[in-house]
């Protein structure tokens, strides 16, 4: 009797065809995982990290106050477990709108304008598929995040990613020439673009565009009935002037949305909190997106997120706290550059906000596999380039996150690669 064969699960053309091998965060997160670390004969704990992005920093004890709370109250823990509103528990969303008129200054920004979510990512992917259609591309800079390109191949079938040089690889300086890359974005424009995302403070490359640059990327956008996408994970962390954009409303703009992130802020990374900021309409359609692919975002981690806010916001700490962050990664972020220039001579960009900087590689090597090379030779984990964009596939990215408290392990593990490559 002929054996039956084994049945092979066939599946979409997305999985089987567009999304095939590891895509550039899934190498970013294999990189640190304790097994992959073991497989290549090194101890997990030995390891000096400037991997993903991990921010360090301490969760302010008001919020871990808030969390005792509502865990420790019955009735409160009890109510924590049912659902929300779609859009978001609307009490939560008026701190939201309280916390970014104390800190940024948004002074007209209503609960109509925010809708709650899972994470930046989350929103990302469901902001994409109600402000444009399947075909019609993606406006990024290269570098740029190495997810948004799997996030436009599953919101969006048949569009790409149209990059705008933003990094001269030969001088290592970024935006050298901006009027040229706004005129490229005019250029994608005219052939269908509806929308342009920019990380505010960048990752990979910790920059901040000028204020006017942002504003005429915004205005070219709104000429061509399309979309300004500020990406402000990183928001909280910037270093020195406060961009203009951080005040910006959608009710001043209609064409901008932002999307916003507990993640680096409060170092929630593993607590998925986030939130949106548009025009009344693309919330509306973004609520519509939300009923399939999320249903309503976490009630505990909105009622954590309101108590804190309104606490904090009450005691006058909240502006303290994200001080005392910000400077704490400008200093880190100091302490790197020293060593890069010290133990390295690479070229680098110097942070303006967020956890990075990115170096070219010395004599034009792979990064993937450069960076395992020195991974396996000296216990530091780099991140690779790939993924970030054509203009870092030799290059890497250094987080100093993961070290803010720690700034002798930065030395340590920088002086090791210096040593290691001039063997």
């Amino acid at each position: 009797m002929n054996k039956k064969p084994l049945f092979t699960p066939v599946l979409s053309d997305l999985i089987e065809k567009k999304l095939q091998g590891l895509s550039p965060i899934q190498t970013i997160m294999k990189l640190a995982e304790k097994q992959e670390i073991i497989k290549m004969g090194l101890h997990p704990d030995e390891i000096i990290s400037f991997g993903g992005g991990w921010c360090n920093h301490r969760t302010p004890e008001l919020l871990m106050e808030v969390y005792r709370e509502i865990i420790e109250d019955e009735t409160l823990f009890h109510q924590s477990g049912r659902y929300s509103p779609i859009k978001g528990d609307y009490e939560c969303i008026n701190q939201l709108a309280s916390f970014e008129k104390t800190i940024y200054n948004i002074t007209d920004i209503t609960p109509e304008n925010i809708l709650l979510g899972h994470s930046a990512t989350q929103l990302m992917h469901d902001t994409l598929r109600v402000v444009q259609n399947p075909g019609s591309s993606v406006c990024v800079f290269d570098p740029t995040y190495a997810n948004y390109g799997n996030t436009v191949k599953c919101a969006l079938p048949n569009s790409h990613l149209s990059y705008i040089p933003a990094l001269d690889t030969a001088s290592w300086t970024y935006l050298p020439d901006p009027q040229q890359s706004l005129d490229m974005l005019q250029d994608f424009c005219k052939n269908g673009a509806k929308s342009l995302i920019i990380p505010v403070p960048d990752n990979p490359t910790s920059q901040i565009p000028s204020d006017s640059f942002i504003k005429a990327a915004r205005d070219i956008m709104e000429d061509h009935h399309g979309f300004l996408i500020l990406d402000f994970a990183y928001k909280a962390l910037w270093f020195d002037d406060m961009p203009d954009c951080y005040s910006w409303s959608p009710n001043q703009f209609e064409n901008l949305i932002s999307i916003h992130s507990h993640s680096k802020w409060l170092s929630s990374l593993g607590r998925r909190f986030g939130w949106i900021e548009a025009h009344p309409n693309v919330i509306k359609g973004i609520e519509k997106i939300t009923e399939s692919t999320l249903l309503s975002p976490d009630t505990l981690h909105s009622m954590a997120t309101t108590r804190f806010l309104k606490k904090s916001i009450k005691n006058q700490t909240l502006k303290s706290y994200i001080n005392s962050t910000r400077m704490l990664y400008k200093k880190t972020a100091e302490i790197l550059i020293e060593n890069i220039e010290q133990y390295l001579g690479w070229n680098y960009l110097i942070p303006q906000g967020g956890l990075y900087t990115v170096c070219p590689i010395p004599n034009n090597e792979n990064s993937v596999t450069f960076v395992e090379r020195v991974l396996k030779n000296t216990g530091v984990l780099m991140i690779p380039g790939t993924g970030f964009g054509p203009s870092m596939n030799h290059a890497v990215r250094i987080s100093y996150g993961p070290l803010c408290y720690d700034n002798n392990k930065i030395e340590e593990g920088i002086k090791k690669i210096g040593k290691y490559l001039s063997i």
